[in-house]
């Protein structure tokens, strides 16, 4: 299925030019106060009850970074229900993993269902379906309400031996793909551990790109100006991520 951020054509010209860190695709708002934050994790809700919520940042957290379209449509979602939601930036999944744990484990103590909800974009995409993989396999009661992934990519084998960025190989080599490669191994949902799985993704950036996934409900973001690209998909997609994560957490408290 093919998505056109429509939403946000009008006002892409104007956006693109007011602020690079706004994308094209949304309003440029300031991120409320969290919890406990640094350029690692950030706790934006921590409460014994309802879904657990991560977010994979692609940038580090630290303020002056450019917003991150997934972390963002997180804050927009949870609005005042009572949850656990944290950003971590695409690298820490072990700290990740260790937080959602420890949320979990609150939620049996009070006999309350340990569900969670993942999201990422780029790297942080792959993280996320990573993360889901290692829950389905060790965390047998839990359930994953939602994986939502946006052009979801993994580093290349060059980049990976080299042990540089994708970048700078793709510099160098201009035109060869040994930067990134599109990500497509996520789980599957079967309906009972792993409830569903959103996979939005674009073509426009040659080396940075997503693809369909295996049993995802797979959308392809288009749009007719030109601007969209790897870095921006987040932002294209917004408005579509925050109606996803509103449902999952409705469903999730069903």
């Amino acid at each position: 299925m093919t998505k056109t951020g429509n939403s946000f054509l009008t006002f892409a010209l104007a956006a693109a030019l007011l602020a690079f860190a706004a994308g094209c695709g949304r309003e440029v708002e300031p991120f409320p106060e969290p919890g406990a934050s640094g350029e690692s994790a950030e706790i934006i809700r921590a409460e014994a009850t309802g879904p657990v919520i991560v977010a994979y940042a692609s940038y580090p957290l630290k303020r002056g970074a450019p917003p991150d379209g997934v972390r963002t449509a997180v804050y927009r979602a949870i609005g005042n229900t009572r949850l656990s939601a944290a950003s971590f930036f695409y690298s820490e999944r072990d700290i990740a993993i260790d937080w959602v744990r420890e949320q979990l484990d609150l939620r049996r103590r009070r006999n309350l269902p340990p569900r969670i909800i993942l999201a990422g974009h780029g790297l942080g995409a792959t993280e996320a379906a990573e993360t889901a993989r290692e829950i389905l396999f060790h965390d047998r009661d839990v359930q994953i309400v939602l994986l939502l992934t946006v052009d979801a990519v993994k580093t290349g084998r060059l980049s990976h031996a080299a042990g540089v960025t994708g970048n700078v190989l793709s510099r160098r080599i201009p035109g060869v793909n040994h930067s990134f490669t599109a990500y497509d191994a996520a789980p599957p949902p079967d309906g009972n551990r792993l409830w569903a799985h959103i996979n939005y993704y674009q073509t426009n950036s040659v080396n940075y790109h997503g693809t369909a996934m295996p049993g995802a409900e797979n959308h392809q973001l288009t749009d007719w100006t030109g601007l969209l690209n790897h870095g921006n998909a987040d932002d294209y997609a917004f408005s579509f991520l925050v109606g996803d994560l509103r449902h999952a957490i409705a469903e999730s408290l069903r």
